[in-house]
């Protein structure tokens, strides 16, 4: 039995020991808290039971749990430039044992490992479980849902890792992969205008269809794209962004 209650308890308990006047860490609380929202809306629509739904849930307090020591340490949320902010909650719960606070029985530690450490990679590992591998899918799912909601809703500062809007273009190369590799790999970004592909991208990657209805639904492509040709300077960039669009809602719809 998942006592989610509980859980969200001793989420804030946890969080409470990190300053709360940073920026960072504030929308990485208000982030978590969505995608664990997000996690359970995705399980409800795949019609799991109730414990399930719950699992998932709590794997949505989880997944982003070591950007918290990682913004202490290094303040800043880029990984290649610090530590892997996945092996760092996997450190967090397991390691240093924040998991048993959480009243979760052991059965579930596998799935918990499994999806935090997939969370963020670029392909889920092979061999999971039918369970690790369902649980994986949500997580990724629903933790893409919420960054195209922090890329409308906050400062781009506070979400790319560049602030240079003056770049001239999007990379050839960045564009390619995206068209004819349908991926990006985020280490190979060279500048702010790289990003921007790298995020379109993320609808190559949505594993259930809920998750596409719910971007189109929310309009989160146009409202990107929209900030995106406001902030950035390029007419050539605004030119790229918009051809991403187009190529990313046809992606969506099944076109």
């Amino acid at each position: 039995m998942i006592d989610i209650e509980n859980a969200k308890i001793e989420f804030e308990n946890y969080v409470s020991l990190f300053n709360p006047n940073d920026a960072k860490i504030k929308l990485k609380i208000e982030h978590i808290k969505r995608v664990s929202e997000l996690s359970k809306e995705i399980a409800k629509s795949l019609n799991l039971n109730e414990e399930q739904i719950r699992l998932a849930e709590v794997i949505g307090l989880f997944h982003d749990i070591g950007r918290f020591k990682q913004i202490e340490k290094y303040n800043t949320f880029r990984d290649r430039d610090s530590e892997n902010h996945a092996l760092l909650a996997i450190q967090v719960l397991f390691e240093e044992n924040l998991i048993e606070k959480f009243k979760i029985e052991e059965k579930y530690y596998k799935i918990i490992n499994k999806a935090v450490i997939n969370h963020n990679k670029d392909k889920i590992e092979p061999n999971l479980s039918e369970e690790e591998m369902l649980f994986a899918k949500i997580i990724r799912d629903a933790d893409k849902l919420d960054i195209y909601y922090v890329l409308d809703n906050y400062d781009f500062k506070d979400v790319f890792w560049y602030s240079n809007y003056d770049c001239k273009r999007i990379g050839k190369y960045m564009m390619s992969k995206f068209i004819n590799d349908h991926k990006i790999d985020f280490a190979e970004i060279k500048s702010s205008a790289d990003q921007i592909a790298a995020f379109f991208s993320f609808v190559y990657d949505m594993n259930f269809e809920f998750s596409k209805k719910y971007i189109i639904d929310k309009k989160y492509l146009e409202k990107y794209t929209e900030k995106v040709t406001r902030i950035f300077t390029s007419e050539e960039v605004k030119k790229q962004t918009q051809q991403l669009y187009e190529i990313s809602i046809k992606v969506l719809k099944g076109e």
